[in-house]
């Protein structure tokens, strides 16, 4: 009896033996993964819902809480990772210009105004090294100064920069207002839901175009959840080793391409370029089809929005280039889905009055003198110096206003 009762107690003293190890384990790592720094969360507000044949309003769009902050982070360690601290404004947008501010613009400011995705976003630098948020440090050649602001997601496309302008419209007049559009890869296809972003809120949240009618479609993101999805935002939330296994050791990529073979799906070979699997016309022709129809429905309705050639020419798009071409100096293949949808809107842009700034020859002229990448080497997002190419030709733009 005494030797049944001298088991059971080593047992559970073993048992809890493992547990504290496990759990002081978890601490342990816990406190190096905000050392790090891991990367942090910042949840959209929900419900994200929109009746927006009546009115664009706030909750039609991605949005965080009011005044978040938060420190974004890519890589293993300091000082090797890559950080920027974000905050967000009275609006739950990445920008140190409250929208507030910038619709009454007591100084009598030039009123610069960006629409965008992530790359608008740029949640890789800090708020004031974005090309927007630099623009509020600068004056232009008339030595007027200037207060920018921004309105942007990352996952966003073009039906969706039409919805931001269309919410900016019902709180100020925007005839006299700048506006700057990054034009990213993914903007063409994405543009309908049958090719949208994928993922946990892949196409949540979000407006697209419709292939038959000029009316476009809204996917509601619910605030309900299920069990998982609870689940999951609380650790990404609550577990600073959480995120920094997932964001910033990308532990689902190493997992999905290192135990391939443990599943059935044939691996097919892919072509990346520009951030995007790459494809010729004859390979995917609806792709092509409905990268163009995108390319039409936004122009035609941008074009609507800013009816008039004062307007017009206070738009800018700016088109983003084929980086790792530039980098590797490799052959840019002109037929290819992103080089074709590239020279549509630029062409179709031009035509309408709008300006056009192609980063192609700046970021090839400047990588072959200085050497120097325009996004790092965790993200395909521009980091610092892309950001800041990008506001130099921005402010060169407005100086010929």
């Amino acid at each position: 009896m005494k030797l049944t009762l001298s088991k059971e107690k080593e047992i559970t003293l073993k048992f809890f033996s493992v547990c504290f190890g496990f759990a002081l384990s978890f601490f342990i790592f816990e406190i190096f993964a905000r050392i790090a720094p891991a990367t942090s969360v910042f949840p959209l507000e929900k419900p994200i819902r929109c009746d927006y044949q009546k009115k664009i309003t706030l909750n039609c769009l991605h949005r965080r809480k009011p005044y978040s902050k938060g420190t974004w982070s890519a890589g293993k360690f300091r000082p090797f990772n890559e950080f920027a601290f974000k905050t967000t404004n009275d609006i739950g947008q990445f920008s140190d210009i409250d929208f507030k501010d910038f619709v009454e613009n007591k100084d009598n400011k030039i009123q610069v105004l960006t629409i965008g995705d992530s790359y608008a976003e740029a949640l890789q630098v800090k708020n004031s090294s974005s090309f927007h948020g630099i623009l509020n440090n600068q004056k232009t050649k008339k030595k007027e100064e200037i207060i920018s602001t921004s309105i942007a997601a990352s996952g966003m496309a073009l039906p969706n920069y039409i919805a931001s302008i269309n919410y900016a419209r019902t709180l100020t007049d925007l005839n006299d207002k700048i506006i700057i559009i990054p034009i990213i890869s993914n903007d063409f296809d994405e543009s309908f839901v049958d090719y949208g972003a994928t993922g946990r809120r892949g196409g949540l949240g979000q407006f697209f175009f419709n292939k038959t009618t000029e009316k476009m479609d809204f996917v509601e993101l619910p605030k309900r959840q299920n069990l998982t999805q609870k689940s999951i935002d609380f650790l990404l939330k609550k577990s600073a080793l959480t995120r920094y296994l997932i964001y910033n050791l990308r532990l689902n990529d190493f997992l999905s391409t290192n135990l391939k073979f443990l599943t059935r799906q044939k691996e097919t070979e892919k072509k990346y370029v520009a951030n995007i699997v790459e494809s010729k016309k004859e390979e995917t022709p609806e792709r092509f089809e409905l990268g163009i129809l995108a390319i039409d429905i936004f122009i035609n309705k941008l074009k609507n929005i800013r009816n008039n050639s004062f307007a017009r020419e206070r738009t800018f798009l700016v088109i983003d280039a084929d980086r790792n071409s530039i980098y590797n100096k490799s052959t840019i293949e002109n037929d290819s889905f992103y080089q074709t949808m590239r020279k549509e809107i630029i062409k179709k842009a031009t035509l309408s009055g709008f300006k056009v700034i192609d980063m192609e020859d700046v970021f090839n002229t400047d990588y072959a003198k200085n050497n120097l990448k325009f996004n790092s080497p965790y993200d395909g997002h521009w980091n610092a110096y892309g950001h800041k190419k990008v506001n130099v030709k921005i402010l060169e733009m407005i100086n010929m206003l």
